[in-house]
C-alpha cells in the first residue's frame, strides 16, 4: 500500500514538473516575441525642440534667430498671432510626464535683433489667460511661474497684438522665448515674429530646405525638412523612396495622395496658403542604410545628393489671381 502511495505521489509530481516546464517555455516563447526585433526606426520630431516634449507652433530650438513674419488680409485691423507652448510634440505623440515649469519673456525687437524704444512701443501687446500686458520703457513683458501640468496634453496660448502699420513696412518684431526653469534636459524655445500684408499682386514664393543641424547627412539617421513661404498655391512634393520615405504623421494629417514610379520616385501635392499656415515641418525617415556618397548640395543643408541624386525637391505653383 505504501509503495502504490509512493508511486502514485512521483507520477503526480512528474505531470506538475512537465506543466511547469511547459508555462516556462511558453513564457520564454512570448517574451521571444517581444524581444527578439531586430530593429525599429527612431522617429524623431517634425519640429526641433519637439521631441523632448516642450514644443510650440511658432517657437523653436533653432538659435539663428532669423526674423519671421506671417501674412494678414489688408482687411484686418488688429493682426494677432496666437502662439502656444505645449508640452507634448506637435505631433502629439505623447505628453511630458513631469510638470514644466517655465518662463515666457517678449520683447520688441528690430529685424537685427536691437531693442525698440518709443511711444509707440505702447501700441503692442501680449495676452495670456485674459491677462493683457502692453510693452512699457523696457520694451518687454514677462509671464513668469507657468506650470504646463503632466496630466494631459496639456498647452498654453499667448496673444500677440501687433500695430495695424506693421502690415505695410514690418520693421518692428516680437522676440518670444520659453525658458524651462525645471528640467534640465528641455531647450528654451524662441523665434522673432512679425506680421506683412500679402495682397494678390505680391508674388508668391514657396521654398523647401533640411534643417537638421548636422555636419553631413551621415551623421543623421532621420531628416527633417521644412517648406516655408507667403502666398496661396501648390506645393509638389518629391522624394526618392531608395533613399527617404515621407512621415505617416503628416501623410495622414493633410491627408496626401502620393503616386509613385517604377524607379521608387515619389509625388505628392499640397495646398498651401500663408494667410492660414505659412511653415510646414516634415520628417523623412531612410528607407535603406546611409550611402558614403550623401553630402549637402551647399552650405544652407538645401538638399541632399548621392551622385547628383537629390533625396527631395519641391516646386511651387501659384494660384491664379481672383477676379473681384
Amino acid at each position: 500500500m505504501k509503495d502504490k502511495f509512493i508511486k502514485k505521489l512521483k507520477r503526480s509530481w512528474l505531470a506538475i514538473w512537465i506543466a511547469f516546464a511547459a508555462a516556462a517555455l511558453s513564457t520564454i516563447g512570448v517574451l521571444a516575441a517581444y524581444t527578439s526585433v531586430s530593429s525599429v526606426k527612431r522617429v524623431v520630431s517634425t519640429q526641433k525642440g519637439a521631441g523632448m516634449l516642450f514644443s510650440s507652433n511658432y517657437l523653436t530650438t533653432d538659435e539663428n534667430d532669423l526674423p519671421r513674419t506671417i501674412t494678414f488680409s489688408s482687411m484686418e485691423n488688429s493682426p494677432c498671432v496666437t502662439v502656444n507652448v505645449c508640452n507634448y510634440p506637435q505631433t502629439l505623440i505623447k505628453h511630458n510626464d513631469k510638470d514644466i515649469t517655465y518662463t515666457l519673456t517678449v520683447e520688441l525687437v528690430d529685424s537685427n535683433g536691437n531693442v525698440v524704444t518709443g511711444e509707440e512701443t505702447a501700441k503692442y501687446s501680449v495676452e495670456y489667460n485674459g491677462e493683457k500686458k502692453t510693452f512699457g520703457s523696457n520694451s518687454k513683458i514677462e509671464f513668469s511661474l507657468l506650470k504646463l501640468m503632466a496630466d494631459d496634453f496639456n498647452k498654453h496660448e499667448f496673444v500677440l497684438t501687433f500695430d495695424k502699420s506693421q502690415l505695410t513696412r514690418s520693421d518692428i518684431y516680437m522676440r518670444v522665448t520659453a525658458t524651462p526653469t525645471n528640467q534640465a534636459e528641455l531647450k528654451p524655445l524662441s523665434a522673432k515674429l512679425g506680421v506683412i500684408y500679402i495682397n494678390n499682386n505680391t508674388s508668391a514664393t514657396w521654398t523647401g530646405t533640411f534643417i537638421d543641424n548636422a555636419t553631413s547627412p551621415k551623421d543623421l539617421d532621420d531628416f527633417n525638412y521644412r517648406l516655408s513661404g507667403s502666398g496661396e498655391g501648390t506645393v509638389t512634393l518629391t522624394w526618392n523612396t531608395n533613399y527617404v520615405d515621407i512621415s505617416p504623421w503628416f501623410k495622414n494629417t493633410y491627408v496626401l495622395t502620393i503616386s509613385k514610379d517604377s524607379s521608387g520616385i515619389a509625388t505628392a501635392t499640397l495646398k498651401v496658403n500663408s494667410a492660414e499656415k505659412n511653415q510646414y515641418d516634415i520628417q523623412f525617415y531612410r528607407t535603406n542604410g546611409i550611402n558614403s556618397a550623401e553630402q549637402w548640395s551647399d552650405g544652407n543643408h538645401t538638399d541632399i545628393m548621392v551622385t547628383d541624386t537629390g533625396f527631395v525637391s519641391m516646386s511651387f505653383t501659384q494660384s491664379a489671381t481672383k477676379e473681384n
